[in-house]
């Protein structure tokens, strides 16, 4: 009987050693400085710590909200690390969904202050339209504030015909 007893005890341990390792782990993981410790990601972390995002959380931007989405992430990174051990590292890219963006950015501007251009975000957006289309280079970009220039728009719109300037570039009072 005693023999029984000790067994429930050791299991019991265990459980408990494994849950704290785990959360531990779990936790260690979620920090930047442990995303940055792999070469492929070390220039996206370097441009994130310059960028208008530094404070956040990798994890705010690259999993679903709630422990579900943190898991699936967790579990898509583990298979990212396996690439990153057999050195099939050209394909390893973080997903970012609108939804994630419009959770922190709720009012999104029509008009940008800084340069008096009108942008019809929602119009982008009704189109299905990811945010990183655009702003891509925001986070992860070069150094300093990453704007998304007329090279960015030229993707998709006509922005060499001077005819069509004043749809974007309208005086705004």
């Amino acid at each position: 009987m005693a023999h029984k007893y000790v067994s429930w005890k050791v299991l019991i341990v265990a459980l408990v050693v494994v849950g704290v390792l785990g959360y531990g782990t779990i936790k260690y993981t979620e920090r930047p400085k442990f995303c940055a410790s792999c070469h492929e990601i070390e220039p996206a972390y370097n441009s994130w710590s310059t960028s208008t995002h530094d404070g956040i959380n990798c994890m705010e931007c690259h999993a679903d909200e709630g422990k579900i989405g943190l898991i699936k992430r967790k579990l898509a990174a583990s298979k990212e690390i396996y690439k990153h051990l057999l050195g099939e590292t050209e394909n390893i890219e973080g997903d970012v969904p609108s939804e994630r963006c419009i959770k922190c950015h709720e009012e999104i501007e029509t008009v940008s202050e800084s340069d008096q251009i009108n942008i019809p975000h929602q119009k982008h957006i009704g189109a299905n339209i990811e945010c990183t289309a655009c702003h891509a280079e925001v986070v992860h970009g070069s150094t300093g504030y990453r704007s998304p220039g007329m090279a960015v728009c030229s993707k998709c719109h006509d922005v060499y015909n001077p005819d069509k300037c004043i749809k974007c570039h309208q005086k705004v009072s």
